[in-house]
């Protein structure tokens, strides 16, 4: 896929969200002189070099980008499933159910922010009629599209940015997920207005994400991972610890004060420990 074949992929500039005109290795903006490539499918809307990031997750992509080889295999999400099966909490591919079912678009345009290797983006794409997954990690991507076309599923487009400032028009998308991620986010108020902003009216929202609602099940779970992780050999537990400690455990009332700040309503959850599930419809 080059250039011409993503030219009517819905993409704008994510900077000043003005149309974008494909090139011979690219899609440009005419307004702001900067032309996003595009390779192997994939157009790279990230400007920055986020080696100099003021954000430790972001500064890491490259660790991410690394992960997206052995993410979907037993190292990672086994050692998640294998430690959520031991605290009586629901498996990925069940919170993946479930927020296929919150997200709640059938036949719809869709928008998976964060998609990683694309587990919720394959999902919600068995419903809806068209979906984009953003995330920052080129590997994560390259996987994603991997596994999309190893499973003959041709209705994603997979493309790389940031969920502050998401490359397409306002008002698109019928439905939008976030799993595992929003925590992550270094402003969650920018990363859930521009959600907000590129949704319809009416549509809704599906995210997954940490609440420091019981801290004990936090402790043991973190115990419980990081000693799986670290019997696979395959991460420095160091770094990874240093990782983890970055993202944001949301306090409820927090989480739904974000939301309703930034255009949603309708805030509805389920905790499962240290999980939280919810959804909200844009006003």
């Amino acid at each position: 896929m080059n250039a011409k074949s993503v030219k009517d992929d819905n993409y704008v500039c994510p900077v000043c969200k003005q149309p974008l005109t494909p090139t011979p290795n690219g899609l440009c903006c005419h307004q702001d002189g900067v032309e996003y490539p595009v390779k192997n499918g994939i157009v790279d809307f990230v400007t920055e070099l986020f080696a100099k990031s003021t954000s430790p997750i972001l500064r890491a992509v490259d660790k991410i980008d690394d992960l997206a080889k052995i993410y979907e295999g037993p190292s990672w999400l086994g050692a998640f499933d294998l430690t959520n099966a031991e605290l009586g909490l629901p498996s990925y591919e069940d919170m993946v159910k479930t927020l296929t079912e919150m997200v709640d678009a059938e036949n719809g345009v869709g928008l998976d922010v964060a998609c990683g290797t694309g587990i919720v983006t394959r999902s919600i794409a068995q419903t809806m009629r068209l979906v984009y997954g953003i995330d920052i990690s080129m590997g994560m991507l390259e996987k994603a599209i991997e596994y999309a076309r190893e499973k003959g599923i041709t209705n994603i487009r997979f493309a790389r940015g940031m969920a502050e400032r998401l490359p397409f028009p306002d008002g698109v998308f019928d439905g939008v997920t976030c799993s595992g991620a929003l925590h992550g986010f270094p402003n969650t108020e920018e990363a859930l207005s521009e959600m907000a902003r590129v949704m319809k009216s009416g549509a809704r929202l599906a995210v997954l994400t940490f609440v420091k609602q019981d801290l004990s099940v936090l402790k043991k779970w973190s115990e419980l991972l990081f000693e799986r992780l670290g019997a696979s050999n395959l991460f420095d537990e160091e770094a990874v610890r240093a990782l983890a400690q970055q993202g944001h455990l949301f306090d409820i009332e927090e989480l739904k004060s974000y939301v309703s700040q930034t255009g949603f309503k309708g805030f509805t959850y389920d905790t499962y420990g240290l999980y939280i599930l919810f959804h909200a419809e844009k006003g």
